[in-house]
């Protein structure tokens, strides 16, 4: 089940993205003008401004809108998480793909920051509760509050997708990319709210968190609430330059007490979802480390948000 491929047809720029900077300083990175800046003949892009129930948290939603002139109709809705850095990747060229596959009104759902992420906000967001012993637990790791996903999940059903249908003519598909916690983010929803997105793009999950919480979540998830859903899991397997081990390599301890890393983990989800009617796929990419996923996993979701 594991496939080796290239992203055919797609404009991509994935060698360029495989030779940018570490992750920690890809996340602080300023983000300039990007295609929501710009006029263009394929889409045209607004901006909104939303917080947190809490208040703790802003958000930047921009919603790209297909050109009805030469796409008429309505559109599914590709959901990208790290709404920052996917506007901040995606071109002109991937545009001008899109409007000649039967394009998706794109919602970037990012933070009102200049950088391409809110490292503090996103680990609250993209993470899922923990639970011990009946008790809900809000964990901190590597030094940052988690635990705050079906929190978000909640402000993106009560709050982003009324705005979605407020503004743009969607036909009530809703399809999730994530990368890394987005991708944690995103499986978690599968796991416990499978009904929110009938189509999840998983870009290099952070499976390890929190000890491999996720994976408790997979074991009691009931796999028949996910048939017909369409799930793809792309895992970058380059390893890291500095030798240093990347945190994929965490172990993760299964119920029957299986040993596992993030991507035997992920590995193990993507062919029970297989056995259980899901359309799954795993693929790997030896060529790419965890930032360049970024690109690869992207360029992906653009392909499937684009498929009858």
């Amino acid at each position: 089940m594991t496939l080796i491929f290239s992203l055919c047809g797609m404009p991509g720029i994935v060698q360029a993205q495989a030779a940018s900077s570490p992750d920690q300083t890809r996340s602080a990175r300023l983000v300039g003008e990007t295609v929501a800046d710009h006029p263009s003949a394929y889409y045209r892009f607004e901006t909104h401004q939303l917080d947190s129930a809490d208040g703790k948290r802003h958000y930047r939603i921009q919603i790209g809108i297909p050109d009805t002139a030469s796409s008429p109709g309505s559109h599914a809705a590709l959901y990208m998480l790290d709404g920052n850095a996917a506007l901040d990747t995606l071109t002109d060229q991937d545009l001008a793909w899109l409007s000649r596959h039967n394009p998706p009104v794109l919602v970037a759902i990012g933070y009102d920051v200049a950088t391409r992420n809110d490292v503090v906000s996103r680990a609250y967001d993209y993470t899922p509760p923990v639970v011990e012993h009946g008790h809900v637990l809000r964990p901190v790791v590597r030094g940052r509050a988690g635990g705050g996903a079906d929190a978000f999940l909640n402000f993106i059903e009560t709050r982003v997708k009324p705005l979605v249908r407020a503004r743009a003519q969607v036909n009530g598909q809703a399809y999730l990319w994530g990368h890394s916690y987005g991708g944690l983010f995103a499986l978690h929803v599968l796991f416990t709210q499978p009904g929110s997105f009938s189509r999840y793009i998983v870009g290099d999950p952070s499976v390890w968190w929190h000890e491999g919480t996720l994976m408790r979540e997979w074991e009691a998830f009931d796999k028949s609430r996910a048939v017909g859903k369409r799930v793809a899991i792309l895992i970058g397997t380059k390893p890291r330059e500095d030798g240093r081990p990347a945190p994929s390599a965490i172990p993760i301890r299964a119920a029957d007490g299986t040993i596992l890393d993030s991507r035997s983990a992920a590995r193990a989800m993507a062919a029970g979802l297989l056995a259980n009617a899901a359309d799954a796929t795993y693929e790997t990419f030896p060529e790419q480390g965890h930032g360049g996923m970024i690109r690869v996993s992207l360029e992906r979701a653009l392909q499937i948000a684009t498929e009858p």
